[in-house]
């Protein structure tokens, strides 16, 4: 599977407005999240059914991570963390469908998420600390390492996008390879590997790194 759009097409003809495949299985990704917690969250009781169990064991889990690094304001970021970490990791395995194309090997969608979380990560420091008190963090310990701070801040969601998409995109590559130098069964292996497992661990370093950002604005 080649890791470029195969697939292109123009909203009301504008040039400007191209649909790639990546974008058109992000929607899809999108409505299978969406029909996923409308099943899992209907007819929900007292006493956990199967469906219930899971969609528990799901969010506990996520907020697991969060907490430790948020004390106290785990099920606050909940919403956001588990929607990254849902939507990229299915984004990222569901391309063990014949013919699609994981959203995350376009620079586009990972860099719009990392700005997401670039924003989100603003706006907790300077709840936690006012406008001012926030852009002074930026000339601490000395002012002279302003320019250098303001740049490591600028280059987090830059690292933060090309890192989930290097690594989607280098699996895709490699697989690839190898399709053209080995019979079809050896890459099977492989995809597992790299459709699978990897998704699932870039999906959860995704979200992590996105706690991380957020827990040093608040301190």
């Amino acid at each position: 599977m080649s890791p470029g759009p195969a697939v292109q097409f123009y909203i009301f003809g504008n040039q400007n407005l191209p649909v790639t495949d990546t974008l058109l299985v992000g929607w899809l990704t999108m409505i299978i999240i969406l029909i996923g917690v409308k099943y899992l969250t209907t007819k929900l009781e007292i006493r956990p059914n199967k469906k219930q169990n899971v969609a528990e064991l799901l969010i506990e889990a996520i907020h697991g991570q969060i907490e430790p690094m948020l004390p106290g304001e785990g099920w606050k970021f909940l919403p956001f963390i588990a929607t990254i970490f849902i939507y990229i990791t299915l984004s990222n395995i569901i391309i063990v469908i014949p013919g699609l194309t994981s959203p995350s090997a376009d620079l586009n969608l990972t860099l719009g998420l990392a700005l997401v979380v670039f924003i989100v990560v603003q706006q907790q420091g300077i709840k936690e600390y006012g406008l001012f008190g926030y852009l002074k963090s930026y000339a601490e310990p000395v002012i002279f390492l302003l320019p250098i701070n303001i740049i490591g801040e600028l280059a987090k969601p830059i690292s933060h996008s090309f890192r989930l998409f290097g690594n989607i995109i280098g699996g895709l590559i490699i697989v690839s390879l190898i399709y053209q130098a080995a019979p079809p069964i050896i890459p099977v292996p492989l995809h597992l590997w790299f459709d699978l497992f990897v998704g699932l661990i870039q999906g959860f370093i995704y979200g992590m790194v996105a706690i991380a950002y957020i827990s040093v604005a608040k301190t």
